[in-house]
């Protein structure tokens, strides 16, 4: 059933769906259906009382009387153009609609009362055998009329009441035998006539509110499928049908900009709050988010701790402005409950035209400006160049190189030594990769793995490396050992399986293996970190920690996390000749290290001023170019002449030396 042309009249979603649709909505649904189907009977109404009015007259009129045609022709022209005028008319709203239902009713009971009078006329002024007609014409105008209008039940009971019950008066007042049982015929009918639009109306209610709850149902589960229940947004699907939908003219471009943001940190914060707070924040973000957005923006969430925000316009001043606008939400702290919690957010900016045939380019180059703003570490929304692009397609190559057996081989293992001090021997070496891949050239490991980590398909590369690794420190003679890196990313539940199963297929005892993790990884999820420690360690294996120093890990994982080696991060070394500051901190990490009785190995010793330095503090091993450089074949002798050492510039050694007499 057509409802109307207009307004929507299905109430939010948001309401309760057990209630059913609210009173004002079913108001408007229920005149709205009642309009449209009086336009759709219309017609039929006018058709009917025109030929009934017009066999009437046949009936009455003497013959070759065209002027008793008249009203017939008046009620033609009449006819047609109120038959017209419905026909163009729009459902104009519920308040002009009801004021139109009122002008019929008036419009009926006139209509009614004509047709008794004309037809009891008649009735009492005819001489011939057409008199006993006019009951049956009136009584047929009348019922077929009201039948027309049972969507409006006040304006059908008014044709009755004003067209049959002067007639039945008139008939029974006649005398006439056949006059009186037609008038209590006719009274029947009319009384049955009663019941059954009284019925027809309570059955067109019911079909109205049923399709009202549909659309309710409707409207809910469509808020359910592009609404973000959290937080009120648009969800993903929402924010890519928008997209979409500003780009569905083939021939047309349309100035876009899409926002990706990324809460920095924010698992971290989820699993030592809890889901509560984190749902809160979320919620928070959103609030702010909605706030500092252009009123003409659409804001979503696309998922877990991602958000979006889509301007309907490329202008580089006015999107600059609204993206700093929007930036703006992360200076200040949230309240959440009794706590402030201040959170970062990475924002990748892509504008553009767009043609209907690329909708999805848009997200795609703020994804890779997200990307960068991520890795960069800055606070600034970071906007899409076209160099992302060839950074992107140069990420893709190296993601997916563990399936090309070409690029693979060439990614090798070189080894550089760790060198114990006080006797100058080599006692291990790290494995270090160094690829030249055949199309990208050289890619330095950092780039690799972390392209590899954040793509989830570091132990591919992982696996490849410490076979290798393994197939050549086998033949290595006595104890010395093999130290191997593995990424945040790998420390989980497949890194010692993995071990393992190398380990046995290259016959390489595991107490001769140190696996190195950093403290990323800590940070990342401690309890899995704590739990891939215990069991290297349950399988032989010895653990470090590496690079320390150089990040964010605190001293109390020290006390959750047993480590057999840390090694101290060379950015601690670089400035100990010159610089008293940097030989009091890398003492007091050393100091820190054997405190907790866990042996250290110093990296990046370069000079022979570092060594004197580090050998001061009583550091036991060493490595870096000074001791000998990563080598494809492994150099069992120390590049390092050994001591005595060379001379240290003034004051480190009376400085060192009080030093090393502390600790």
């Amino acid at each position: 059933m057509d409802v109307g042309q207009g307004t929507s009249v299905v109430p939010n979603a948001g309401a309760d769906s057990a209630a059913g649709p609210g009173a004002d909505a079913f108001d408007e649904m229920l005149v709205a259906a009642q309009f449209s189907a009086l336009r759709h009977q219309v017609p039929s109404l006018h058709l009917i009382l025109l030929v009934n009015v017009t066999f009437l007259e046949f009936i009455t009129s003497k013959a070759g009387s065209i002027i008793s045609y008249l009203p017939s022709v008046l009620l033609a022209f009449a006819s047609g153009s109120r038959v017209l005028k419905w026909q163009r008319m729009q459902f104009p709203g519920i308040e002009r609609a009801t004021a139109m239902f009122g002008s019929t009713i008036r419009t009926s009971i006139a209509f009614g009362m004509v047709l008794s009078a004309w037809s009891i006329w008649v009735l009492l002024s005819s001489k011939h055998e057409a008199g006993p007609f006019v009951p049956f014409f009136a009584a047929l105008s009348t019922i077929a009329c009201a039948a027309c209008m049972t969507c409006l039940p006040r304006a059908a009971y008014a044709v009755i009441w004003s067209g049959t019950v002067p007639m039945v008066l008139a008939m029974l007042a006649s005398g006439d035998r056949s006059l009186t049982a037609a008038a209590i015929n006719l009274s029947v009918i009319a009384v049955l006539l009663f019941g059954w639009m009284r019925r027809q109306h309570q059955q067109f209610r019911s079909i109205v509110h049923a399709h009202a709850e549909t659309l309710d149902k409707e409207r809910e589960v469509a808020d359910l499928a592009f609404r973000d229940q959290l937080t009120g947004l648009a969800n993903r699907r929402a924010f890519v049908s928008a997209l979409t939908d500003r780009q569905r003219d083939a021939d047309a471009a349309h100035d876009t900009t899409v926002l990706l943001i990324d809460l920095d940190g924010f698992k971290l914060l989820n699993d030592k709050l809890g889901h509560g707070v984190g749902d809160a924040l979320l919620r928070g973000v959103a609030a702010r988010m909605i706030a500092s957005a252009p009123a003409d923006a659409l804001c979503a969430r696309l998922g877990g701790d991602e958000f979006a925000i889509l301007l309907p316009y490329a202008k580089p001043a006015t999107v600059e402005a609204s993206v700093g606008r929007i930036a703006a939400l992360f200076d200040e702290p949230l309240q959440i409950d009794d706590a402030q919690l201040t959170i970062r957010g990475s924002i990748g900016v892509s504008s553009g035209a767009v043609r209907a045939d690329e909708p999805m380019l848009l997200i795609r180059e703020a994804d890779l400006a997200l990307y960068e703003s991520k890795r960069s570490g800055s606070a600034e929304p970071y906007y899409f160049h076209d160099e992302l692009q060839a950074r992107s397609d140069r990420r893709r190559i190296i993601e997916t190189a563990y399936l090309d057996p070409a690029a693979l081989d060439a990614l090798e293992v070189y080894f550089q030594p760790i060198v114990r001090v006080a006797t100058n021997h080599v006692m291990g070496f790290e494995a270090l990769a160094r690829w030249r891949h055949p199309t990208l050239g050289l890619v330095p490991p950092d780039e690799l793995f972390e392209v590899a980590d954040r793509a989830h398909v570091a132990p591919h590369f992982t696996a490849h490396l410490l076979r290798r690794a393994l197939t050549t420190a086998v033949g290595w003679k006595g104890d010395t050992v093999l130290s191997f890196n593995v990424t945040a990313g790998e420390v989980d539940e497949g890194l010692c399986p993995l071990v393992a199963t190398l380990c046995a297929e290259a016959g390489f005892p595991a107490s001769r293996l140190i696996i190195e993790i950093t403290e990323s990884a800590l940070l990342r999820d401690l309890s899995m970190a704590q739990r891939v420690v215990e069991g290297l360690r349950a399988m032989g294996a010895r653990v470090a920690l590496d690079d320390f120093g150089a990040g964010f890990a605190s001293i109390g994982y020290l006390k959750q996390i047993r480590f057999d080696v840390i090694k101290i991060d060379g950015g601690l070394v670089h400035a100990i000749a010159d610089s008293a500051l940097a030989r009091q901190l890398l003492a007091g990490v050393v100091q820190l290290c054997r405190a907790i009785g866990t042996p250290i190995v110093v990296e990046q010793v370069e000079t022979e001023a570092q060594m004197a330095i580090v050998t001061l503090l009583g550091v036991d091993k060493v490595q870096g170019y000074l001791v000998g450089r990563p080598a494809a074949t492994p150099c069992f002798q120390s590049q390092w002449a050994g001591l005595p050492l060379v001379a240290t510039p003034a004051g480190v050694v009376d400085q060192f030396g009080a030093i090393a007499r502390f600790i």
